[in-house]
């Protein structure tokens, strides 16, 4: 059996809130003028509801990490990495010529310090983000004898639900245990109401329920 989509997580929170009235009053679609910002904000809750449940379950959602490559190109430093990468686990490897590439100390502030005049040339071995344009900086421009190496590296990758069949990564058990949490962020943000102690609780189900050990009680929303 499938998991539960976003639409119904939407459609669970707008119920409890009485946006919504009964299953004739179910949402087909996530656009829905006059009621969209009450939309919007479900699928906010949800998602920071998710990420809140595996971070103190301490455990990482399924599909959380990919796999991609950087591939050199003769004189260029600046390189467009994977889009939905929230952050590298370095170091990125040449696993044809046992070559790695990490990230530089201190960041990219401090490896331009390295090379104030930035004509460095040669093999890179260290590279950061440019907080400018996000563009991955290596320490030095790669040569035409360097020119297409790759280099594949692993990252986190962005699980946030935005489509109304995107499913929630867990079963249907914890996404009922889940409903009352967003149904309490929800209420945090459109009535400045916010039930802790329920939130806790749920939070605390859904977490046992996802790794099948005994909840705690210190669950509070990041």
């Amino acid at each position: 059996m499938a998991n539960k989509t976003l639409l119904n997580g939407v459609n669970e929170i707008l119920t409890r809130v009485s946006v919504i009235a009964g299953d004739a009053g179910l949402l087909t679609s996530l656009t829905d003028s006059p009621r969209q910002v009450h939309i919007d904000v479900a699928k906010q809750v949800i998602n920071e509801g998710i990420d809140d449940l595996y971070a103190v379950t301490n455990i990482a959602q399924p599909n959380e990490q990919a796999e991609s490559t950087l591939v050199l190109v003769t004189g260029t430093r600046a390189y467009t990495l994977a889009t939905d990468l929230i952050q590298i686990r370095f170091p990125m490897i040449d696993r044809t010529n046992n070559q790695t590439i990490s990230e530089y100390p201190g960041g990219y502030n401090d490896m331009l310090n390295g090379d104030p005049e930035q004509d460095d040339t040669g093999l890179p071995q260290y590279g950061a983000f440019r907080p400018t344009d996000g563009k991955f900086f290596l320490d030095c421009a790669p040569t035409a004898e360097n020119n297409g190496r790759t280099y594949y590296y692993q990252y986190d990758k962005n699980l946030a639900l935005s489509i109304l069949t995107d499913t929630v990564p867990f079963n249907d058990a914890v996404f009922r245990a889940m409903v009352p949490a967003w149904v309490q962020l929800w209420k945090r943000e459109r009535r400045n109401e916010f039930d802790e102690a329920l939130y806790r609780l749920s939070i605390g189900r859904a977490s046992a329920l996802l790794s099948q050990r005994q909840a705690r009680d210190s669950y509070a929303p990041r």
